[in-house]
């Protein structure tokens, strides 16, 4: 069972109607944490220690040429000194999955990483390429959206940036890599308590020349534990109703979802 949210993140989702899921919409980290732990620390480590031993080539990526990068990286995360490799030390450490990114002459590229909670993606086929095929196919994504990403991050320097992505989803485990043939529809009666929104709070942070740290924490929580207020419940089914169906699809809310969410949303503000 997952505890009531710790760090209350449901204010931070962008629940704009158009709101694409993969716009870059970053905002200046300041007086924020760049990393966030909770009282469920332990559980996360505890998941990532067992991915790291049994499904070690999907989690973990590592190249001769960032482990200064990587070294620095578990430096600033206070991971001690060891034989493992030092994105896998920094990884150890913390609650967040770690991508370091790498510029090249063309661009920015996904490089040493350790993701062991993906949603619906695999880092095999992601590393090498550059980082706006991580949330979308590897072939054929949009060049425009390639020289936002580029300029995003060569302008990072002392400046770390954060956003928030988030989906639908119906399983709480943390390692998602696939996505399922089909989608799970929870029944109106239940979708306070058998769905849930698991968010991606995204950060940005240059370790050193040439090298920005990706970092992804996935929170998630029952439906029902996050619309808390009248307002909430209705900012949530108003995008319900008015998300386009090729955005909705992308946070994972098929038509026939889409109505049962409404049909169990209504008595929340009628």
């Amino acid at each position: 069972m997952l505890p009531a949210p710790s760090v209350d993140w449901f204010d931070e989702l962008d629940l704009r109607p158009d709101a694409h899921p993969v716009a870059m919409g970053t905002r200046a980290l300041g007086a924020r944490p760049w990393l966030v732990g909770d009282s469920q620390r332990d559980a996360y480590l505890a998941t990532k220690a067992d991915l790291l031993t049994n499904a070690r080539n999907q989690v973990l990526h590592v190249t001769e040429h960032g482990a200064d990068a990587a070294e620095i990286l578990a430096g600033l995360v206070g991971a001690a000194s060891g034989n493992e490799p030092a994105i896998e030390r920094a990884a150890r450490v913390v609650q967040e999955d770690l991508c370091l990114l790498q510029r090249r002459d063309d661009g920015w590229y996904l490089d040493t990483s350790c993701v062991c909670f993906p949603t619906r993606w695999h880092l095999p086929q992601k590393v090498g390429h550059h980082i706006a095929a991580v949330h979308g196919p590897v072939d054929g994504y949009d060049p425009r959206i390639t020289g936002k990403v580029d300029r995003l991050f060569d302008q990072i320097g002392e400046r770390p940036v954060w956003r928030r992505n988030w989906f639908l989803m119906t399983d709480p485990t943390l390692y998602q890599p696939d996505r399922p043939a089909v989608e799970t529809i929870v029944d109106r009666a239940k979708i306070h308590t058998d769905m849930f929104i698991r968010s991606e709070r995204q950060t940005l942070r240059q370790v050193t020349s040439g090298w920005v740290v990706f970092t992804i924490r996935i929170q998630q929580h029952r439906l029902g534990d996050l619309l808390t207020t009248e307002a909430r419940a209705d900012s949530f089914a108003r995008w319900v109703d008015r998300v386009p169906p090729e955005l909705g699809e992308r946070r994972h809310l098929t038509g026939t979802q889409r109505r049962e969410l409404l049909a169990g949303l209504m008595p929340s503000f009628s």
